[in-house]
């Protein structure tokens, strides 16, 4: 169970190199842009729900400020909240040089994301990626952002993938096993299986790697010339436990707090073992972005180390 103070010290302390980690280009930081993933995915589950770029995106959890600044670049007005001051310093630092019209679009605010202070119904759209691993209970959270939204109103979370345990091979594996909880994930897995609607995506899987190709053989150059030595890592390890969730245990706790037609996307696909990452890391996140064409299928769940969902209220 992660602590409250030890997230908003964590997160502070470490925030520029956590962003450069989660957005800089792969073949530089070794390690998958995930955060340049899931914005995308974020603000097209919205634009595509709202039917629009128009309204108020209120980002929880918005770390240095990527998504509601994108948000602004497609006509949003942005809010985002954070309790770490230390990313909202990096956020307001890219508000600061924004052209005026878009500066007057977007504010940032430290706060707590269960209590925001902002006006109920006065959001058109809620984001919070890669929130909720950080939080005591979903309850809560669900409640706050069912306050913020109109009726209609769009609400998109990314998670951990409990899924991904059942495939993964590792410690996590083990855990569900000895735990008796596989079973249930493999039921919920079962459930996932493609039909001819993905031929097209492994279409454009293939012209992805075509086209990667280059940069794949350059990935693997440079792992091979660090003697295939872990990449040190250019932000601290998280000390603490992070939540897991299921997407069909999450939908569950989003329905009960009266959100509905969830629509699921993998983030961060593993289709190579997991343990080559630690090898040649360079290779297997840059191969890894090649597959991205599969993240709207739901067999993608069974791969991918987290998910995003989007919901209506």
């Amino acid at each position: 169970m992660t602590s409250r103070e030890y997230v908003r010290r964590y997160f502070s302390d470490s925030a520029r190199q956590w962003l450069a980690r989660a957005y800089d280009d792969v073949e530089e930081t070794a390690a998958y842009p995930v955060g340049a993933q899931r914005t995308r995915l974020a603000l097209e589950g919205v634009v595509d729900r709202l039917g629009t770029a128009q309204g108020h995106l209120v980002d929880l959890g918005c770390g240095g400020g990527n998504l509601a600044l994108h948000a602004v670049d497609l006509g949003f007005r942005a809010t985002g909240v954070d309790l770490a001051e230390g990313m909202i310093a990096e956020a307001e630092a890219r508000r600061a040089a924004l052209v005026p019209d878009a500066r007057d679009r977007v504010s940032f605010r430290v706060a707590d994301v269960l209590e925001t202070g902002l006006r109920t119904g006065s959001a058109d759209a809620v984001t919070a990626i890669g929130l909720v691993e950080y939080l005591a209970a979903d309850e809560p959270f669900l409640a706050e952002t069912a306050r913020l939204l109109r009726g209609g109103g769009v609400l998109v979370v990314s998670c951990r993938n409990r899924l991904f345990n059942a495939t993964s091979g590792n410690d996590y594996t083990r855990e569900e096993i000895e735990t008796g909880s596989a079973t249930g994930l493999l039921e919920e897995l079962a459930t996932l299986r493609p039909d001819r609607a993905v031929v097209p995506l492994l279409g454009e899987v293939v012209a992805r790697l075509r086209e990667a190709l280059p940069g794949l053989e350059r990935a693997l150059a440079k792992d091979a010339a660090s003697e295939g030595a872990r990449v040190a890592r250019s932000s601290p390890v998280f000390g603490q436990r992070r939540r897991q969730h299921s997407p069909a245990g999450f939908a569950a706790a989003a329905a009960a707090a009266g959100f509905r037609h969830p629509r699921f996307f993998g983030v961060h696909p593993h289709v190579l073992s997991p343990a080559l990452e630690a090898v040649a890391p360079r290779f297997y996140n840059r191969f890894a972005a090649a597959l991205e064409p599969l993240e709207s299928a739901p067999v993608s769940l069974a791969w991918s180390s987290a998910f995003l969902a989007v919901f209506t209220r």
